[in-house]
């Protein structure tokens, strides 16, 4: 008399139903160990690294996203000799980076001029600076402007970015004729 073994069933059931899983996967056992570029995956950019544009991207006419009220926006750290120092350091490091662009006068990097797609704002122009607000300052030293300038919400802390707003309103000063 035949008797029906169910593990001599399942077994083989089991490991067919593992094998396609894992092919599903791409682990199964015809699978090339290297991926090939059609299914490779691509991480996503770190946070905080840059951002590359596409080359055919035009930033030129980029301008600043501010919010409404940003001229309004009163600055909580008092100007001193220590929070204009400290503004400097941050604005002269590569964790402000400010220098890069706009130069240790703030007139503009002539040296690094041909790599921005953009000219910087002179921020030596005092009758230019006169009219600008602490709290815009802030604000675009915060949020920066897409692809043209990089905001510095992550890299500096509030506080940070106050105190650079004081060091700036040093470099302004008087044109000379």
């Amino acid at each position: 008399m035949f008797r029906f073994n169910k593990l001599a069933v399942l077994v083989p059931i089991a490991v067919i139903l593992l094998a396609l899983a894992l092919q599903s996967f791409g682990q199964g056992p015809n699978q090339d160990p290297q991926p090939s570029s059609t299914n490779k995956i691509t991480p996503p950019p770190k946070p905080d690294g840059p951002r590359v544009a596409p080359p055919d991207q035009d930033f030129s006419k980029n301008h600043w996203e501010l919010p409404p009220d940003a001229d309004q926006t009163k600055n909580p750290v008092a100007t001193s000799e220590e929070s204009v120092a400290k503004g400097k350091e941050f604005y002269l490091a590569r964790k402000g980076n400010c220098v890069f662009c706009h130069g240790e006068t703030g007139a503009g990097n002539e040296e690094n001029l041909p790599k921005l797609r953009r000219k910087p704002a002179d921020l030596s122009n005092k009758e230019r600076m006169t009219k600008i607000t602490d709290g815009e300052i802030f604000w675009k030293v915060t949020l920066g402007i897409p692809g043209i300038m990089p905001g510095r919400e992550k890299q500096l802390t509030e506080e940070e970015r106050w105190q650079v707003v004081n060091y700036v309103r040093t470099l302004a000063v008087e044109k000379t004729k």
